[in-house]
């Protein structure tokens, strides 16, 4: 039995002065953090262009076009939509800020060294029979596991949220982006042509009144779309909930649960009377 536990020790011990293990996980940590970025990115770039579609559409009402109103119900269920989902990618991006955070102080030098120290008492205490039926063995194990939950806390929940995002997550999230990415670029081709009829009718409105509307009845066929547009904002209103659903597990529930389990583990642990007979009849009950 002290073998078996001074081997875990020594283990997590070289592990811990490793560099490799902090470097993957900050690697991994800003993939993350770049996703959301991104996706933050496109939701405000979305709204704006949204807002802007809805604009211009109130100086095209006197010409007249039949799109104001309609075009304003299709997208304004997707605007409300997409504010919502901007609110929920700026807290992904705080909570994924907040995991980098903790991943760079579980690799400073003063943690390392201080979670070495306590390793090394432990295994003092583990071969001097007079110091392992103490209470200080209790405590010196008590602290080094307190120490390995702050070392390699942040690092496991870095690789389990990694694992969670590539095996379950990551098809759906590459899914719902490129069609809201689709979705941004119709609606970027209507904002254009919508900005031509401004500009055209600007120049001499009345007198350009029915040559405008004459024109625009024969270059595009307004109920196709509307129906084009529609069915855009439903893929993306429908596509924004799964990216939310996908963000909101990956940055906020997993790292409530992780923070869930790591406290009461450590409860557990403080809770528990950690002698040398207890941990040996536990292993053998294992």
């Amino acid at each position: 039995m002290k073998i078996f536990i001074s081997f875990i020790i020594i283990f997590l011990l070289l592990v811990s002065v490793g560099i490799e293990i902090d470097k993957q996980a900050l690697e991994l940590q800003d993939e993350a953090f770049k996703r959301a970025m991104i996706t933050f990115g496109i939701a405000k770039s979305l709204n704006a262009l949204i807002s802007f579609i809805q604009g211009t559409e109130l100086s095209l009402t006197p010409a007249g076009l039949g799109l104001t109103l309609s075009v304003g119900e299709i997208l304004d269920p997707l605007n409300d939509m997409v504010e919502r989902f901007s609110w929920v990618m700026l807290l992904a991006s705080i909570s994924l800020g907040i995991q980098k955070f903790l991943l760079i102080i579980s690799g400073k030098l003063f943690l390392q060294t201080i979670f070495i120290l306590s390793g090394i008492i432990a295994l003092i205490m583990i071969w001097y029979k007079q110091l392992y039926q103490s209470r200080f063995f209790s405590y010196s194990l008590k602290i080094f596991i307190l120490l390995l939950f702050f070392r390699f806390g942040a690092i496991a929940f870095i690789y389990l949220s990694q694992f969670t995002y590539t095996t379950i997550l990551e098809q759906e999230y590459t899914q719902s982006l490129q069609i809201v990415e689709n979705t941004k670029t119709e609606l970027e081709e209507y904002q254009h042509k919508s900005t031509s009829e401004v500009q055209k009718s600007d120049e001499n409105f009345f007198s350009s009144l029915k040559k405008s509307y004459s024109s625009s009845l024969e270059s595009i066929n307004v109920s196709k779309q509307l129906e084009a547009i529609e069915e855009s904002s439903n893929k993306a209103f429908n596509n924004i909930v799964v990216l939310i659903t996908v963000f909101v597990v990956e940055s906020i529930l997993l790292p409530l649960l992780y923070l869930w389990l790591v406290v009461h583990s450590i409860k557990f642990v403080f809770r528990s009377e950690l002698k040398f007979d207890t941990l040996k009849n536990m292993y053998n009950e294992i």
